[in-house]
């Protein structure tokens, strides 16, 4: 059997779970927010498949458009999870870099800080590649809320 690395994840998960935290990110927007490794998993398995359910899927691209914080973690582990291949992308970049990134890499699915939804909706008739577009703050949490947080391959 092959291992990538969202198998070696959960089985780091299934190793700690609750007992320690995965990750403690602090913003002055935000706070303090404190997951733990079972957290994590079931967020990024509900994003997993909300992707899935949106047309990602294996060898897909996802493109990661969000500032260091949980979101960027559940976007990488939700990629890996669906065989994907996540694509960084920078937040300085203006929409021309935006443009040639998306079209380039044939990203299919974006999650994005919802700072980013000007540029976004500026550029978005222009990428015919991309089936979903998730900005952050009460969309993302909607469409994770609905997602099922199981295991995106089993």
């Amino acid at each position: 059997m092959t291992h990538q690395l969202a198998d070696l994840w959960e089985d780091l998960v299934d190793e700690l779970g609750d007992e320690r935290e995965a990750v403690v990110v602090r913003s002055e927007e935000h706070g303090e927010r404190r997951l733990t490794h079972t957290e994590l998993e079931a967020r990024a398995n509900r994003l997993a498949h909300h992707l899935r359910a949106c047309g990602g899927g294996v060898g897909s691209t996802v493109g990661c458009h969000v500032h260091n914080g949980t979101e960027y973690l559940e976007a990488l582990l939700a990629a890996y999870k669906l065989r994907a291949v996540p694509i960084n992308v920078n937040y300085r970049y203006v929409e021309d870099e935006l443009r040639y990134l998306f079209a380039d890499a044939g990203i299919r699915a974006v999650v994005h800080d919802a700072e980013f939804a000007p540029r976004m909706a500026a550029i978005r008739d222009q990428l015919p590649d991309l089936a979903v577009e998730l900005a952050t703050g009460e969309d993302y949490e909607a469409a994770l809320a609905a997602a099922d947080p199981a295991p995106a391959f089993e």
